[in-house]
């Protein structure tokens, strides 16, 4: 079973927001130079759901990135975990859009990719937490899809799929090739090995440039007005009445008229 999985490399999530500033002429959050770079956590689950595929039914698992810089050593790294190989589409203009323009950079990928049976995503980015990039992807490729997956087996030559829901999940099965956005519920990524880290330090991460997908750009849809960090302002008015009633009375009134109740 040859699978492919999307991954993003983004800021340490669990990083404080003092780590943070926002770059209003850019548009964009900076992350101080102390913050971390990892996998995004749902890819993780991705890449763990593949894994365990690959132990089960063997094949080979693809990591597939975009990235505006030369992120070739985290891909070395994350191929340590047990994936076969890895592809980078480095290009800055490709990677400035949004997800929708990532899910078309992408499916251009897997389209010179060729041979894949599954392509799985994180559920959403740990940066931007849009969970669009998995369903907009498997609309290029014209792909049956599957979002929010807790669990995914291959049984009879068919997906067997448990989605996830607000009060408990249901089960589907979908012919291959499909797209799949991974949950973390079930699947936690592994540790590299020792004999893994040896394997990955010796495999080449594949580099594509927009000239290598044919592509001029890619189209975002989203338009983002502005991005700032609001003013603080803190007021504190004392509601002081003759007993208890006269103080919660005097409180509902000045609610009232400032349209908080």
């Amino acid at each position: 079973m040859n699978i492919i999985v999307c991954v993003k490399r983004v800021p340490d999530p669990e990083a404080p927001a003092s780590q943070y500033r926002i770059d209003e002429a850019g548009q964009r959050f900076v992350p101080a130079r102390s913050v971390p770079l990892l996998t995004s956590t749902y890819d993780e689950s991705a890449l763990e759901a593949a894994l365990q595929l690959k132990d089960q039914h063997g094949g080979t698992v693809t990591l597939l990135s975009l990235n505006a810089e030369d992120v070739s050593e985290w891909l070395q790294e994350t191929l340590a975990t047990g994936a076969d190989e890895a592809i980078l589409v480095q290009d800055p203009g490709l990677a400035a859009g949004d997800s929708f323009a990532a899910a078309e950079v992408l499916a251009a990928a897997i389209r010179k990719i060729g041979e894949y049976d599954l392509i799985l995503c994180g559920r959403q980015a740990s940066d931007t937490d849009a969970g669009i990039a998995g369903p907009a992807l498997a609309e290029h490729l014209g792909l049956p899809s599957a979002s929010v997956v807790r669990k995914v087996e291959l049984q009879d030559g068919k997906l067997r799929v448990e989605r996830a829901l607000e009060d408990g999940y249901e089960v589907l099965e979908i012919e291959p090739p499909a797209v799949l956005t991974i949950t973390s519920e079930l699947y936690q990524l592994r540790y590299a090995t020792m004999p893994n880290i040896m394997a990955a330090s010796m495999k080449e991460i594949t580099n594509w440039s927009a000239a290598d997908l044919g592509l001029d750009g890619a189209a975002s849809r989203i338009r983002q007005a502005r991005l700032f960090q609001p003013a603080e302002r803190t007021e504190c008015e004392l509601i002081e009445g003759e007993s208890p009633e006269d103080s919660a009375r005097l409180l509902a009134q000045a609610l009232r008229a400032r349209g908080i109740i």
